[in-house]
C-alpha cells in the first residue's frame, strides 16, 4: 500500500473508517495496484458471487477512489456497476413517540441521575437524528446560534436543530461533553447501545431497535409530515438526497393508507374495484405510491 494514496485520503476529508476500510479493500485488490476494466470485472464478478450487493458496491467505491487518485481514467465503471446486483429495498424498523416513551418509563439504572442521562440520551437520539458517534461528542459549547453544531462523518460540520425542551440542558459556562459517564469521561458509543438494549427488554418492546433505528424514524417522521427532502437531507448530514431516500421508511399502515385512498377515489367515481385487473391495480398502486416516494 502506498503510503501517498493514504495521505491523498486523508486530504480529502475521508473519514477515519473509511480510509481503515479501504486501505483493506486495496490490499485485497492486490493485483500490482494495476487498474483495469478487465481486471476489475474478475475481481468483482468473484465478490458478487459469495457478498451482498452493498458490501461489493462498497469495494468498487474503494477502488473508484484508487483510480482517482492515479488519474487512471479510460475504466469503464458503468460496465463495473452493472456486475453487481441491486439491493432489495427492506422495510426498515423505526418506533415512533409513543414507543419512546415506553422505553424512558423503564428503569434499570440504581441512580435517578444515570436514569435521567439515559432519557435524555434516548430523547436526542429520537428529536436529533444524529449519528450515535455524533451524539457522545457532543459538548456544552456546541449550541450555537439558537442551533447545534455537530462534527460529522468524513470530518465535515453541520449544524442541526433540536427541540425548545432540550436546549436547556446546554450550559454554555460549560466546556465538557453534554453526556458524561464517571469522572467528567464521555459516554461511548457502547454504553449507549447497551442502554437500549436493556430498555428494549424491560419494556418488552418487540423490535430490533439500534441508535441507528432512532435516526431513520427521524427521516421517516419529518417526511410523512411533509418534510421537504433538502431539509430532512441536511438535518442527517448526508451527502444527497438519494441516500436520505433510503432512510424513509414505508411501514405496512401507510402503504394500506395509500391503498385505501385509492379504493375510495375508484369508488367515488362509481367503478368498482373489482372490474380493474390484478396487472392493472397493482399499476396504478406502484405509480402511486412507489411514485410519491420514490
Amino acid at each position: 500500500m502506498k503510503t501517498n494514496y493514504l495521505n491523498w485520503l486523508q486530504e480529502n476529508n475521508y473519514s477515519t473508517t473509511s480510509i481503515i476500510t479501504y486501505e483493506k479493500i486495496i490490499k485485497k485488490y492486490g493485483q500490482e495496484l494495476t487498474l483495469t476494466t478487465e481486471s476489475l470485472v474478475v475481481f468483482i464478478k468473484g465478490l458478487v458471487k459469495r457478498l451482498e450487493p452493498a458490501t461489493c458496491q462498497l469495494y468498487t467505491v474503494a477502488l473508484l477512489s484508487y483510480a482517482k487518485f492515479q488519474k487512471i481514467k479510460d475504466i469503464e465503471w458503468e460496465r463495473i456497476y452493472d456486475l453487481i446486483p441491486d439491493k432489495v429495498k427492506k422495510f426498515y424498523t423505526t418506533i415512533n413517540e409513543k414507543e419512546l416513551e415506553l422505553l424512558k418509563s423503564v428503569r434499570f439504572e440504581k441512580s435517578e441521575a444515570i436514569h435521567q442521562r439515559n432519557n435524555l440520551i434516548l430523547d436526542f437520539l429520537f428529536y436529533s437524528g444524529l449519528r450515535v458517534s455524533e451524539l457522545v461528542n457532543i459538548k456544552h459549547r456546541d449550541w450555537q446560534n439558537n442551533s447545534l453544531r455537530v462534527h460529522g462523518k468524513g470530518n465535515k460540520d453541520r449544524f442541526v436543530f433540536i427541540p425548545d425542551f432540550l436546549v436547556q440542558y446546554f450550559q454554555p459556562q460549560l466546556t465538557g461533553y453534554l453526556f458524561t459517564r464517571w469522572k467528567g469521561l464521555k459516554i461511548t458509543t457502547d454504553h449507549v447501545r447497551e442502554i437500549i438494549k436493556q430498555r428494549l427488554k424491560l419494556a418488552g418492546v418487540n423490535k430490533w431497535i439500534t441508535p441507528h433505528t432512532f435516526r431513520r424514524s427521524l427521516a421517516t417522521n419529518l417526511y410523512k409530515q411533509g418534510g421537504r427532502l433538502e431539509t430532512i437531507q441536511k438535518q442527517l448530514g448526508h451527502s444527497s438526497t438519494d441516500m436520505t431516500m433510503n432512510y424513509i421508511h414505508n411501514d405496512h399502515s401507510t402503504l394500506y393508507q395509500d391503498y385505501s385512498k385509492l379504493f375510495q377515489e375508484k369508488s367515488s367515481q362509481n367503478q368498482s374495484l373489482k372490474t380493474y385487473s390484478t396487472a392493472e391495480l397493482l399499476t396504478e398502486i406502484n405509480r402511486r405510491v412507489g411514485g410519491h416516494h420514490a
